[in-house]
């Protein structure tokens, strides 16, 4: 039966003035196998979207071109229609006009839009119905770390049915919410809840004072080695939440008992009552910026000049007040007579007749500033809790914090399939953050395990006919999701279809050509090469 080949064309609300449409419906129902063209002013709405399928079904159409926006914005609705319209999404191609081609120049671009609309015709021609593997995911969570952001994605969990295994190095759950300065003691609250939700969940299993010490596996089945005192157990998950929290450092180190780290401020609240009243802030002397510091400053400061009376000021480089509440914070510091000195160059500390001598250079007066404080509560330098794992397989940034695949687009994925990273480990969040986050860890990991049981899509194998077990593509994989099996009495190289991000590294780098991926193959890089140069 010959192919149908249908094509799609979206002009984006007529945004796109530097091509000819018209034009380029005409030139393009006249390539081979082309069997109907449309052009559509928002192809993505959903009366479009009907009608799109109704051509399909009525012209029986078998391929399709969708030639419009990005399919990384727009893709999942048209997969979607595609379904409705009992065409696998396999045979459609995707054709982006707009930041490919349009938004790329300011000049008429019909002629590139007409070169790009033939190797999208000729890619069609090409496509393979993908093929299935049924896949099999073990249902619990394991989460590192017992702190506000793990708890959190604990609960989100067992909401959605799912049940989960929070494992936390230290005695209790917490994290460092569960003690700590002004700012902390106000969330408490908040943490003790979370804290009681768990302990009456059946969903949630709790195992304090213990550590995560290996990982093996990929996605939907990780082998964990859970260390408590001297006992080792090996469980499996079907995902992994990193939520490890923060290590903080005191910056600079206390040198007296008049020189305080932030967290302290609690514990000092008997001493404070009779102390003289200048006391002075340091919220970032390291160069650092930290969210959490400036909230615990500025929610300090205020307390000290409410109960106290005294004197306060905040010495510092910048002040992050983007997190919830923050601004309103700092005017209300500012109006209860707060006063915020800013500097670029490291303050001078000393201790001069039994107080401390803070000298720094400010940056708005353009001068020297010298105060003298009886007590002097430094900010705390943030950074994330390393796992002991070389296993792990995800990145860090210079500063060490765990970083995900995009911050903008895949918030709390990281580089390896079946692993999300939740809270402070991967960057310096506030709870507004560190809450939403967690909710959209549950989720993904929710998406996760429901394709349990179903079948997915393979859009890379190997050819065991080719491998040469010369395990190039295990090594080279960033999502460890390359493995060796025996078959057939020969070693070769296995793609577990879960863990695979298609990111195509092994296709690549394969020196026996023995890996495939589908879409992507030579034949169809080829075809489209050659349609450039058609006339």
């Amino acid at each position: 039966m010959e192919e149908r080949i249908g094509v799609f064309i979206c002009n984006c609300g007529n945004s796109l003035k530097n091509i000819d449409f018209p034009w380029l419906q005409e030139r393009t129902a006249s390539l081979q196998g082309v069997a109907y063209t449309k052009i559509s002013t928002a192809l993505c709405l959903k009366d479009e979207l009907e009608s799109m399928l109704a051509d399909i079904r009525e012209r029986q159409l078998s391929r399709i071109v969708v030639a419009g926006c990005s399919p990384q914005f727009k893709g999942q609705i048209f997969s979607h229609a595609m379904e409705q319209a009992e065409l696998a999404s396999d045979m459609v191609s995707w054709l982006n006009l707009r930041e490919q081609c349009s938004w790329a120049h300011s000049s008429n671009v019909s002629e590139k839009a007409l070169s790009l609309m033939r190797m999208a015709v000729s890619e069609v021609k090409l496509l393979r119905p993908a093929r299935l593997a049924e896949v099999v995911i073990n249902q619990r969570v394991l989460i590192i770390g017992g702190g506000f952001s793990g708890l959190s994605v604990a609960v989100e969990l067992s909401r959605l049915g799912i049940r989960s295994t929070i494992v936390e190095k230290e005695a209790s759950l917490g994290g460092q919410f569960k003690d700590g300065g002004t700012l902390e003691a106000a969330l408490k609250g908040i943490l003790y809840a979370l804290v009681a939700e768990i302990a009456g969940d059946s969903n949630i299993e709790v195992v304090t004072s213990a550590e995560v010490t290996s990982i093996e596996g990929t996605a939907g089945d990780f082998v964990v080695g859970i260390t408590k005192g001297s006992q080792t157990s090996r469980q499996t998950f079907g995902a992994i939440v990193v939520a490890v929290g923060r290590q903080t450092g005191i910056t600079p180190e206390p040198t007296s008992s008049k020189v305080v780290a932030c967290r302290d401020i609690a514990r000092l609240e008997q001493e404070l009552e009779g102390l003289p009243r200048q006391v002075a802030f340091l919220t970032d002397a390291s160069g650092e910026h930290s969210r959490m510091g400036t909230l615990s400053a500025l929610a300090g400061a205020v307390a000290i000049r409410q109960r106290l009376g005294s004197e306060v000021y905040i010495f510092s480089q910048n002040l992050k007040v983007d997190s919830k509440g923050a601004e309103k914070l700092y005017r209300e510091a500012r109006e209860k007579g707060v006063t915020f000195v800013k500097f670029d160059e490291k303050p001078e500390i000393l201790s001069e007749n039994g107080r401390v001598k803070i000298k720094v250079r400010d940056v708005l007066l353009k001068d020297d500033v010298v105060v003298y404080c009886n007590l002097l509560i430094t900010g705390e330098e943030a950074g994330p809790s390393q796992l002991p794992l070389s296993t792990l397989g995800i990145r860090t940034d210079d500063r060490g914090f765990y970083q995900e695949v995009n911050p903008h687009l895949f918030p709390s994925l990281s580089g390896r399939k079946g692993v999300l990273l939740v809270g402070s480990c991967r960057a310096d969040l506030d709870l507004a953050r560190a809450s939403l986050e967690s909710t959209q860890a549950a989720l993904k990991v929710y998406e996760l395990l429901n394709q349990n049981g179903s079948k997915v899509k393979v859009k890379v194998y190997v050819d065991p006919d080719k491998c040469r077990a010369c395990l190039t593509c295990l090594r080279i994989c960033p999502h460890s999701a390359i493995g060796m099996e025996r078959e057939s009495g020969k070693e070769r190289a296995h793609i577990y279809e879960l863990a695979c991000d298609a990111c195509g590294e092994c296709v690549a780098i394969c020196p026996a050509k023995a890996i495939e991926y589908e879409g992507y193959t030579d034949e169809q890089i080829i075809a489209n090469l050659q349609a450039i140069g058609e006339p």
